[in-house]
């Protein structure tokens, strides 16, 4: 099956019913019977209304998620690797990334990720992947912090919010050799072994 992101911008079971998003990515791991997938809320500060969505969403599978506090827990790689897939919620980035970083989730992570679960995400679910973001530092800034890494380049989600857009677009004038991806709300990316095999438009 290889290794698989599917980055996902705007849309999903946070707005939708139903979401052919979220169907398309149950599709990604070609396993019968319900999977084993997690959210994880950090980004939102653990929302306890995005994570019942969530649960609501995928009632069909075998679903858990993860609080900021448990991704100290002892078994935390176990428990991760021992997922079908990972689904990262939308919210602050950078704040979720220096919680990562802080707790080594993520090492799990990508730990994970090379070991086959499937990674996906929304807005600051699907901006983490890439090797730089540029995102909101507050209200009114926009600044330049490092992703995981897993994906070359860059990834603009929400590129339809004229805002967003002409920061990202100030910002990647000055950027040289780094391959930069802008999503509009509902249009999706899927990656397999690091490489774009589809664009998702819904």
């Amino acid at each position: 099956m290889g290794r698989n992101i599917l980055a996902i911008s705007g849309g999903g079971f946070s707005t939708e019913d139903k979401a052919y998003i979220d169907e398309y990515l149950i599709k990604i791991s070609k396993r019968q019977g319900p999977l084993k997938i997690a959210f994880i809320p950090t980004a939102s500060n653990d929302a306890q209304g995005y994570i019942d969505k969530f649960y609501e969403a995928f009632k069909t599978e075998q679903t858990s998620h993860l609080t900021i506090k448990d991704l100290e827990s002892q078994n935390i790689q176990e428990n991760v690797n021992s997922l079908d897939i990972v689904y990262v919620g939308g919210g602050n980035t950078q704040n979720m990334l220096e919680i990562w970083k802080r707790t080594r989730f993520d090492v799990v992570l990508k730990n994970a990720y090379q070991n086959g679960v499937i990674l996906a995400g929304i807005s600051a679910g699907a901006m983490c992947w890439f090797e730089i973001c540029y995102s909101e530092k507050n209200e009114e800034e926009y600044e330049e912090f490092k992703g995981l890494g897993l994906l070359k380049g860059s990834l603009c989600p929400h590129y339809n919010d004229e805002e967003r857009r002409i920061a990202f677009d100030n910002w990647s004038t000055a950027q040289r050799d780094i391959k930069l991806y802008t999503l509009n709300d509902n249009e999706n990316l899927h990656f397999r072994d690091e490489k774009l095999i589809a664009e998702i438009i819904v």
